[in-house]
């Protein structure tokens, strides 16, 4: 009795631990923009769906826990030319990345 009990927890075991084809899905989207630029205004676009397949990896697999929701900020400079002159501003931009491993 206890090697058929040892035997479906080794083997339950290995199924919870089990390597298998994993897909991380991720939506994206910017939250907000913003300029230096006098008279800018941000249009919202569509968030965008991307997913990476990991193929053969364990649940806790380091790839597998990339797998997070983020949120970003990044700033950069630009520059907007007009016919007699060159100004330069700066945009931010807040992005959200929704991510599940299924």
């Amino acid at each position: 009795m206890k090697k058929i009990i040892l035997f479906a927890a080794i083997a339950g075991i290995s199924f919870i631990a089990c390597k298998k084809d994993r897909v991380c899905e991720c939506t994206s989207s910017t939250i907000s923009q913003t300029s230096t630029e006098p008279g800018y205004t941000y249009t919202p676009q569509a968030p965008t769906t991307s997913k990476a397949t990991y193929v053969n990896v364990k649940k806790k697999n380091v790839l597998a826990q990339t797998c997070v929701t983020q949120l970003n900020t990044y700033t950069y400079n630009y520059t907007s030319f007009t016919s007699t002159t060159a100004s330069q501003y700066v945009m931010t931009v807040n992005t959200k990345d929704v991510c599940e491993l299924k």
